[in-house]
């Protein structure tokens, strides 16, 4: 449950960020920053625990059943206590409630052993080592034996009891167990139960009061769960609301709403690709956003804001669009108030994919002995995006190629020369010329 509670304080924490609840952003800050050091704190017992049961694992395998009224277990338990009180053998027994004892509990021996009348009645025999201690069971075994409870300091309640008495009513007065004590002096059996001690006046009052404990403990009951939501610490929970209204009223309320704004560039998104945005106008655009409090925007990083634009439907030439809210993203815990401005000129120039031939100039002489048998170009033909309205190219020429340094066949790039309102297809303007040089 404690666990589960730490949960919900992140889960809550991650909420109260996102949408911007204050009070409980600010109560919960620093709570989850030493998370771990309260999670270590809290749980050092089971994590030890944990540790201690990977080291047990596949060394035994021990069924632990549940304790149920009229079981065995708990007859063995009612026939050792009948016995030691005829025989007045002073005992102290220890049934775990729905509470972890570990806090409340020094000393003891472990055992970890199936619940028997002989040994309950061995365990609390005057020459045992642990007779003075009390035996704890917790479900269907018996965990330890020689355990030393905390003494009660409510002597009305004692009354002339002894240290027994005084140690089942301190655990009864801090966890649900129930102790059950038999005199050695009187031999009477008592149980300590809710911060009351009380004696019994027949052995057989042992197995009434047993049963009640195991079926409130142990017994699932079944109840309309809206019903139980509603009436479980009903007082509880109004107080808590009222209790909620006035802090935040004193506090997240009295923080006002801040504004604030922020210049944020324009994306442009899903361009075609036979599209290109020469300009466009505004590059910003101007949102004024709200939140409780200054520290709302403490850690709000300007990337988190975006305006995205999508051109997938633009025309050629001048485009005015619209920007509408959908375009805008602001952090969660933050209001999106106003923006401008609340269009876009974009200048856009379309254009269409052509094939055209390459062609090459060669310039300088070879020496008198060689001569330029052949010219090939690779690739012969180029892919062009001529703009729309625009007559195709018949050919690409290339840089002039020299010769005049070559003395034999040879392979050389050369760069096309592309008119200026006409774009490469793949972006590559170089190309392979290959040069036959042969002897005459």
């Amino acid at each position: 449950m404690v666990f589960l509670g730490l949960a919900i304080a992140a889960l809550l924490y991650l909420l109260a960020e996102t949408l911007n609840l204050y009070l409980t952003y600010l109560t919960l800050r620093y709570f989850v920053g030493v998370s771990l050091i309260i999670f270590v704190i809290i749980f050092q017992y089971e994590i030890r625990k944990y540790f201690e049961f990977l080291g047990l694992i596949g060394s035994r395998n021990i069924k632990v059943g549940r304790l149920t009224p009229k079981s065995l277990s708990a007859s063995e338990i009612i026939q050792a206590c009948v016995q030691m009180a005829q025989a007045k053998t002073g005992s102290l027994i220890v049934i775990q409630g729905k509470d972890n004892l570990d806090n409340y509990i020094e000393g003891g021996t472990a055992l970890d052993g199936v619940i028997s009348e002989d040994i309950i009645v061995s365990i609390f025999d005057p020459h045992s080592d642990g007779h003075d201690g009390a035996v704890i069971i917790d479900n269907d075994r018996i965990l330890k034996f020689g355990a030393h409870l905390p003494l009660s300091t409510n002597f009305k309640e004692i009354g002339k009891h002894g240290t027994r008495h005084s140690a089942a009513l301190g655990l009864a007065e801090n966890t649900d167990a129930l102790s059950i004590v038999c005199s050695e002096e009187k031999g009477q059996i008592s149980i300590c139960r809710d911060r009351k001690l009380k004696t019994l006046a027949q052995f057989a009052d042992l197995e009434r009061e047993l049963n009640k404990f195991i079926k409130d403990k142990f017994t699932i009951k079944k109840e309309n769960a809206i019903s139980h939501i509603i009436k479980h610490n009903f007082i509880l929970k109004v107080g808590a609301v009222v209790c909620a209204v006035l802090i935040w009223f004193f506090t997240a309320y009295q923080a006002g709403i801040v504004e604030k704004s922020y210049n944020i560039p324009i994306t442009i998104e899903e361009l075609p690709e036979n599209v290109v945005i020469e300009d466009y106008n505004p590059k910003e655009i101007r949102l004024t956003v709200s939140g409780r409090g200054d520290s709302t925007f403490s850690n709000i990083d300007p990337s988190e804001f975006q305006v995205k634009f999508e051109a997938k439907d633009l025309q050629n030439d001048i485009n005015k669009k619209t920007i509408s809210r959908k375009n805008i993203t602001v952090p969660p815990s933050l209001l999106l108030i106003s923006y401008e401005p609340n269009s876009i000129l974009l200048t856009a120039k379309k254009y269409y994919e052509a094939k055209v031939r390459i062609s090459t100039k060669v310039a300088g002489s070879l020496p008198d002995e060689l001569e330029l048998k052949n010219t090939a170009i690779t690739p012969e033909e180029v892919a062009l995006w001529v703009p729309e309205g625009s007559d195709t190219p018949t050919e690409i020429i290339t840089e002039t190629v020299d010769i005049s340094n070559q003395t034999e066949s040879v392979i050389i790039p050369v760069k096309l020369i592309v008119p200026e309102n006409i774009r490469l297809s793949n972006g590559d303007n170089t190309i392979n010329i290959a040069l036959t040089i042969e002897k005459k």
